[in-house]
């Protein structure tokens, strides 16, 4: 049957072409295809129509509304208290992670007050905002040293840095910062990370 096939085929091919074809064509290859199209065929006939997800279908509606509207009430409270109203008031076991999964998909917060956002903050005060990073470095004597590094959002350079030898508390950290800084005046807006 294979062979005829190709016959077939080889009346729809140029002469040049059918040298180059035949190295393709081997009767391995055709078995091959049949083997494939006789899967798909029995796939097809023996799956159901509907191809659905398998699995579970996630909470109702209902209680996906239950979950938005007390999160809407109350704003402050996070997915392990939600779950655990829920499971108190209607009887329903909530796991937190449901709870969290609903959320993050279904609920974005207000935007409340009448401020700008901060974003919108950032970028106005740009020209005058420092960043402030304290981190540990070690000497070549095996030594640890702390370290801090005052750098200008706006220019992206360096305003000052400062090391210091042993441990950091409050007045240590102040000094550290005042000395950094003693030849720019300081700007109003610091940000800490």
């Amino acid at each position: 049957m294979d062979r005829i096939i190709t016959g077939l085929c080889a009346l729809f091919i140029t002469a040049e072409r059918i040298g180059h074809s035949a190295v393709i064509l081997k009767p391995l290859s055709i078995l091959g295809f049949h083997r494939n199209l006789v899967k798909c065929e029995y796939r097809r006939l023996f799956s159901p129509i509907h191809r659905g997800t398998p699995g579970p279908k996630g909470p109702s509606r209902e209680l996906i509304n239950g979950i938005f509207a007390i999160k809407q009430r109350k704003t402050a409270w996070g997915c392990p208290r939600i779950a655990t109203q829920i499971s108190l008031a209607f009887g329903v076991t909530l796991d937190k992670d449901i709870a969290y999964r609903v959320l993050s998909r279904h609920y974005r917060p207000l935007s409340g007050g009448n401020g700008p956002s901060r974003l919108t903050f950032l970028g106005q005060v740009t020209d005058s905002l420092w960043s402030v990073d304290l981190y540990r470095c070690e000497s070549a004597m095996l030594k640890f040293h702390w370290v801090l590094l005052v750098m200008g959002h706006y220019t992206r350079r360096t305003v000052g840095f400062e090391a210091h030898a042993g441990i950091v508390d409050g007045p240590a950290l102040c000094s550290m910062f005042n000395r950094a800084i003693h030849s720019h005046p300081t700007p109003p807006v610091l940000e800490f990370r």
